[in-house]
């Protein structure tokens, strides 16, 4: 029993450091920008298996209101061996909404689709095409996981990168 008391007063604790009044959240219309910060691995045909560190600023527009957004993706990234950096298009299409998530008024889940044609890491230019799932709560933070290809030297890259909207703004729910 007194399990249950402290439970409980550790998520009213949680719940008043929260953000206030956090209502159900879908791809909201207008401009939103996104700072990502990843990691994973990169594999060369044949070689050895490198850390891939990456950071990104993907600033995107809602094409279709509370289903699709489309966008640029700019960044840095360390593929194992020197520093690059990256730039292309991302396709975001939100494919299930779910119920209340934590502090969150709803979560909802993503397919992403990239294609990079600017990546260059010392004096080579890559070529990546790739995608991903992710997830995101109250249209603040996000999670995804992405593979692409890499077209102009046979290699694979693997990231799990977490999201922060920096234009973050709380939509009001809808009234019925």
């Amino acid at each position: 029993m007194k399990t249950a008391v402290n439970i409980r007063k550790a998520l009213l604790a949680g719940a008043l450091l929260g953000p206030v009044g956090a209502a159900a959240q879908d791809i909201p219309k207008g401009f939103d920008l996104l700072a990502e910060l990843g990691q994973g691995f990169g594999r060369p045909r044949g070689g050895p298996t490198l850390y891939l560190a990456t950071v990104q600023l993907v600033p995107q527009w809602t094409v279709v209101p509370d289903r699709l957004r489309a966008g640029l993706v700019l960044g840095g990234l360390y593929p194992g061996s020197g520093v690059g950096g990256l730039a292309g298009g991302r396709l975001t299409l939100k494919v299930l909404s779910g119920p209340p998530f934590m502090l969150a008024g709803s979560f909802h889940v993503t397919l992403q689709g990239e294609y990079l044609p600017a990546v260059r890491v010392g004096e080579a230019w890559r070529q990546w095409v790739g995608g991903g799932i992710g997830v995101e709560t109250s249209n603040f933070l996000g999670l995804s996981f992405r593979v692409h290809r890499d077209f102009a030297a046979p290699a694979t890259y693997g990231q799990m990168a977490v999201a922060y909207n920096l234009r973050y703004r709380r939509t009001l729910p809808k009234k019925l």
